[in-house]
């Protein structure tokens, strides 16, 4: 074996998404690539999460087809119930198994060109079985919503078809602004767009450790708050700034973009708007802050440093939703 298996099960995850990533690459050239960078953060997610199960059931690799079966069965079915149980859409369920089967495509592809010996996987008919289950006892879409974060956030950002409202969008579920913070204040006669002021570089991530770009607003009460968010956002940012010379929207046209696209989605609730997106960043960077080993008491604090919140009580009803 000429290359190098990683040892690393997140690793290995890795090492067999970039074998199908096809970034700006035409339909043509790579029709089953990943294309996409919204496709490609979703389905890595998606990955990670499923591997990180195998991994504290004891697994060392992704390439044994038995075990990742077993494995990818007992994790749809605790992910089923708890989506029943939580009453989630199917839509959630469905991003599960897209997540899923193009990871198992991503492994057979890198079968094919480095282990051509190895048996490749096949687990099309089992996420058939979760869809049709699914189909069962999930709503199609969330019609009570007792949170204000969107069900599901990048589904929502990749339907909006606005180039500046997609990467506002992507800017506050990322990192936590506020709509003013990407340039979109609610007050007409206020102008905040994001400049290259605001472009502080790449660097590693405070709670994680890996790469981010960090990002500077003025938001309420006129403070400056660092923001991290993805790589490849801060590149689309510092590019759209580089030229147009800032970003900013009209609020209102912004927020018709984003309800029009949660509608679009099944997601529509009055007054998620634009703040549905922070509430979903709170969430899921507090819930990271746990997974890093920070306490209950740490993590609301760092996410109150980037949601731009003095009182910890205030982040506390975001992350409870």
């Amino acid at each position: 074996m000429k290359h190098r298996w990683p040892r690393s099960l997140h690793a290995q995850v890795e090492a067999v998404f970039h074998s199908i990533r096809s970034i700006r690459e035409s339909k043509l050239d790579s029709t089953l690539g990943i294309r996409s960078f919204g496709s490609w953060k979703v389905y890595r997610y998606e990955a990670h999460r499923f591997v990180e199960f195998m991994r504290q059931r004891g697994r060392d690799t992704i390439l044994n087809a038995q075990y990742f079966q077993d494995d990818m069965v007992e994790y749809l079915e605790e992910r089923l119930a708890n989506y029943v149980e939580m009453k989630r859409s199917r839509q959630t369920m469905e991003t599960i198994l897209c997540g899923l089967g193009k990871f198992e495509y991503a492994i057979n592809h890198y079968i094919e060109i480095h282990m051509p010996e190895q048996s490749r996987l096949d687990n099309e008919r089992l996420r058939m079985k979760f869809y049709s289950k699914s189909k069962r006892f999930l709503r199609k879409s969330s019609k009570i919503f007792g949170n204000r974060a969107y069900p599901d956030p990048i589904r929502l950002i990749k339907s909006i078809t606005n180039g500046i409202y997609q990467l506002q969008a992507s800017l506050q579920f990322e990192g936590g602004l506020r709509s003013e913070g990407v340039g979109a204040p609610s007050n007409r006669r206020l102008k905040n767009p994001l400049t290259k002021d605001g472009l502080r570089g790449i660097d590693s991530d405070p709670v994680t450790g890996l790469a981010v770009g960090v990002v500077a607003s003025i938001e309420k009460g006129g403070k400056e708050t660092e923001h991290y968010v993805s790589v490849e956002t801060y590149q689309r940012l510092k590019e759209h700034i580089s030229q147009h010379g800032k970003l900013e929207s009209d609020y209102f046209q912004y927020v018709k973009a984003i309800n029009q696209a949660a509608k679009a989605t099944g997601q529509y609730a009055p007054g998620r708007g634009s703040h549905g997106l922070k509430y979903n960043f709170a969430q899921e960077r507090y819930f990271q802050c746990i997974k890093y080993g920070m306490t209950h008491e740490r993590a609301l604090q760092q996410t109150s440093l980037e949601t731009s919140h003095f009182r910890l009580r205030e982040t506390l009803g975001y992350t409870r939703g």
